[in-house]
């Protein structure tokens, strides 16, 4: 997942977290955007998607059967673990960093989605999705659940922090929506559906 409204203010997470110059692995990079944009901050970063276009910093094909990537100072997963093989591509994160590497992961929790969400959604989404709480269900059915990729993470990581995130506003590609999203949010309001974690591997 590379559209740049799911990793606008992760990047500067990241760049708070890592040294420039480290080493850093963007894992379903997609076009590589984020890629480009850690590049631009000073890192020496790849990226490595199934899809991923040809590029001097991209791979393409899947983390775990991507050979001779070598480790790194941080691996990074945006928005893509609840549609993996989450259990290998956990595997294969933590073979591919240095101890003491970090892990930074934005994803989504689907089933976090309710009544409230349902609500908010209904007087600001203007297309004819079915964003009622069955609808939602329906949709997301066949991604992991924010449990299960937690649940993979922690047999090879230990969190170091979570965060609740805004998710609906981003979804819809509104920017101007995620303040008031996120203040529901932390008035109890309105669900998180997405979460930063950063992590440490274990081993």
């Amino acid at each position: 997942m590379t559209d740049p409204r799911w990793w606008t203010d992760f990047d500067a997470v990241i760049a708070a977290q890592v040294p420039a110059g480290a080493r850093v692995l963007d894992v379903g990079c997609g076009d590589g955007a984020l890629v480009g944009r850690l590049a631009a901050l000073g890192f020496e970063a790849l990226g490595v998607d199934p899809g991923a276009p040809v590029h001097s910093r991209l791979i393409r094909g899947l983390v775990e059967q991507a050979p001779g990537l070598g480790c790194f100072d941080a691996v990074i997963a945006v928005m893509a673990l609840h549609h993996a093989d989450v259990s290998a591509v956990t595997s294969a994160m933590s073979a591919h960093l240095w101890p003491g590497g970090r892990l930074f992961v934005y994803d989504l929790d689907w089933t976090a989605f309710d009544e409230r969400a349902a609500a908010w959604l209904a007087s600001r989404d203007p297309s004819n999705a079915d964003n009622s709480v069955a609808g939602w269900r329906r949709e997301h059915s066949g991604l992991h659940p924010g449990t299960v990729i937690r649940q993979a993470l922690s047999a090879a990581f230990a969190p170091v922090i979570e965060v609740r995130r805004p998710y609906l506003a981003r979804m819809l590609a509104r920017p101007d929506l995620e303040a008031e999203e996120h203040a529901l949010i932390d008035a109890q309001l309105l669900p998180a559906l997405g979460f930063w974690l950063i992590a440490q591997p274990t081993r």
